[in-house]
């Protein structure tokens, strides 16, 4: 890998790493009660679960690793049993 192309992941990741810590600015804001918080984590589960395939293809194109039915069995899991485990009960 370039020097160039490290530039731009490590950039790419300062972004995403600064978008986060605005994200989590909100989430502590008062009005997002723990009700809002696990309505939008099972939307957001909920959306990647419609696109566990789109997603496993773009891990294995982005990485040139693993085997897309692998991926898209782990998204499936990721989707229906970790954010479950998330939940506040």
């Amino acid at each position: 890998m370039s020097t160039q192309q490290t530039m731009t992941v490590d950039e790419h990741i300062n972004q995403l790493v600064a978008k986060a810590q605005v994200a989590l600015k909100e989430y502590l804001k008062p009005e997002y009660t723990q009700e809002k918080i696990d309505y939008i984590v099972k939307k957001a589960s909920v959306a990647a679960l419609d696109q566990h395939c789109a997603l496993a293809v773009a891990a294995v194109e982005e990485t040139g690793r693993g085997i897309f039915e692998d991926k898209a069995t782990k998204n499936i899991f990721a989707c229906e049993h970790v954010t479950h485990e998330m939940r506040h009960d």
